[in-house]
């Protein structure tokens, strides 16, 4: 059973009810063995009470209260496997987190058997007073494994909460990645279109809406399904995703200095994945905001202890800030290098863009 499942049990009662079941089972064992009808009834009683209290706390807990006075004047024959239903009610309202009906039944339950006990022993106030410190310890332990239930309860809910957190970051991030990025070179390429004045290039941008809408519909997929697991925006390695985007950003009219330092292909698979996916991005900025007749350059280095890349490019002339929040791209970098430990640095010095990731590979192989 998921842990969600056994929230909605514990909060709804389930174990309330289960050991009420129980309690009510070994009492009627008991007390028909001792051939005692009434004190089956009243424990029958107790039991039946402890467990309303799920769904009436106050008015079943008084009710039970009333029936554990009875107690004080039953038959010294009687097993009285009632009294322990009391347990029951403190057990479940700390569970749920009913701290005012808690402490209520706790105080109030614990007076009652106090007086019970005192009855019992007359004239014997040390052994009643002995048996009233057992239901006091009793009635702490179950005080303690109700709150203990209640905050293991929190626990997972808060661990679960922080899973969906980080699963719609990863959407998030794919969503950017994949829909974003395509969405803002279509319409990058749709109005080179328009001002050349060339309906030939309306054809790859049709099928790049194509693409688009896979990548999207894949994404509504997986937001659908708990349990999809994997990433749209994983692609090739990271040597091959660098060779592909200096082709396109030669292919988009820039000229590009390229300096690879060591060989991409040893980075390692986690690290690599991670810098793929960074080269993606920067790649795409250059592409959005870079001045396409200036040079950009793409520098790597590669060694036993880090990935080191950078892209350098000219911001165009027009190309200025729309408002103060980072931008979801540099946000979703810092999210992916945090994972492996890596850094970014991200300024403009003059007309110039730099982009810098370090990744520390040593040992990771």
């Amino acid at each position: 059973m998921r842990p969600a499942g056994v929230h909605r049990l514990l909060v709804g009662g389930a174990l309330d009810l289960t050991l009420a079941v129980l309690l009510a089972v070994l009492s009627v064992m008991i007390g028909l063995n001792f051939g005692q009808p009434l004190s089956v009834a009243a424990d029958l009683t107790a039991c039946l009470l402890a467990a309303l209290t799920v769904r009436w706390p106050r008015t079943a807990g008084v009710a039970l209260g009333a029936v554990l006075l009875l107690y004080a004047q039953a038959p010294p024959e009687w097993a009285e496997i009632g009294q322990y239903a009391a347990l029951l009610p403190v057990l479940g309202t700390g569970i749920r987190g009913q701290r005012r009906e808690r402490l209520a039944m706790s105080l109030g339950y614990w007076l009652i058997l106090t007086v019970v006990q005192l009855f019992a022993y007359p004239g014997d106030l040390a052994r009643g007073l002995l048996s009233s410190l057992v239901w006091a310890w009793l009635f702490a332990v179950m005080w303690l494994l109700g709150g203990a239930i209640a905050a293991f309860q929190r626990a997972q809910e808060q661990t679960r909460i922080a899973a969906l957190a980080q699963q719609r970051l990863g959407l998030a991030r794919d969503l950017h990645d994949t829909v974003a990025r395509s969405l803002a070179r279509l319409s990058l390429h749709a109005h080179e279109a328009a001002t050349a004045g060339d309906a030939s290039q309306l054809r790859p941008i049709a099928d790049e809406i194509g693409q688009v809408a896979g990548e999207l519909r894949w994404l509504l997929g997986a937001l659908r399904d708990s349990d999809s697991e994997g990433s749209l925006s994983s692609g090739g390695s990271l040597a091959t995703t660098m060779r592909d985007g200096i082709g396109r950003l030669e292919a988009g009219g820039f000229q590009v200095a390229t300096a690879i330092d060591g060989d991409l292909d040893d980075v390692p698979a986690d690290a690599g994945s991670v810098l793929a996916e960074i080269v993606k991005e920067a790649v795409a900025n250059i592409e959005r905001h870079g001045a396409a007749t200036r040079p950009c350059a793409v520098v790597a280095s590669i060694d036993e202890k880090a990935a080191d890349l950078a892209f350098i490019n000219e911001v165009a002339a027009d190309d200025r800030p729309t408002g103060t929040a980072e931008p979801l791209g540099l946000l979703g970098v810092a999210e992916r290098l945090a994972v492996v430990g890596g850094q970014l640095e991200a300024r403009q010095e003059g007309s110039q863009w730099i982009t810098r990731v370090t990744v520390p590979i040593g040992g990771r192989r």
